[in-house]
């Protein structure tokens, strides 16, 4: 089992770095961008527009979450389905959903950690223009497109691992429906009442995945 973890790492390492790399550009983006706003605005009109007019300045980082974990599904298991190596690793004296689920594990701890940076950029960026109570509501605003992240990629997982293409073409269905899902509200704590149901259906997929594995370690069947 360690094997696999290690093993899982070693595949990831450089995408993950790569994945991660990109979105710290994306928040650096971000901080340039709002100072630049309060650089050619009054702070106080900034301020009124966030607070009555409800404009959010970080409204641009709300799809990167999605793209992140379509990402890094694609970075771990297309490789696997496309050269084989998952048939290989059936072989192993571990059971095929343990296999399933500790990859799974790796890509989510990636994920995790991704997705923590991005809200941790965040709160930093808001905090330094906006004062202590935007800092929450942006974190809470931003909680649906970070689970949007976790869809995208069990999504993805769910997609790629499926044998039988009709099935796949609704795995997708799903999988976009939920990202959409979660991406609904454009306000300031719009999601929030939500939050659990949208948590529960996203967590749904993961134990969805271990379907279509069934399925390719049965011939499709």
């Amino acid at each position: 089992m360690t094997a696999l973890f290690f093993k899982e790492w070693i595949k990831l390492r450089l995408i993950w770095g790569l994945i991660l790399a990109g979105n710290a550009a994306f928040c650096l983006y971000l901080f340039l961008d709002m100072r630049q706003q309060f650089r050619i605005e009054h702070a106080e009109m900034l301020y009124y527009q966030a607070s009555r007019i409800g404009r959010l300045f970080y409204a641009d980082l709300q799809y990167v979450p999605a793209l992140t974990g379509a990402a890094l599904a694609v970075a771990q298991f297309a490789p696997e389905m496309a050269k084989g190596r998952l048939r290989l690793s059936m072989h192993l004296p571990i059971s095929l959903d343990g296999l399933i689920l500790i990859h799974l594990t790796i890509g989510l701890i990636g994920l995790g950690v991704i997705l923590a940076f991005d809200l941790a950029a965040l709160a930093a960026t808001v905090g330094t223009f906006f004062p202590g109570a935007f800092v929450h509501s942006a974190l809470a605003t931003a909680a649906p497109w970070m689970l949007a992240g976790v869809a995208a990629y069990l999504g993805g997982v769910l997609v790629l691992l499926e044998p039988c293409r009709p099935l796949q073409v609704v795995n997708l269905a799903v999988a976009g429906g939920l990202v959409t899902l979660c991406h609904l509200s454009t306000r300031f704590n719009g999601a929030d009442h939500a939050l659990p149901g949208l948590a529960l259906m996203v967590g749904l997929l993961l134990p969805a995945v271990l379907l279509p594995a069934r399925r390719f370690r049965d011939g499709g069947r």
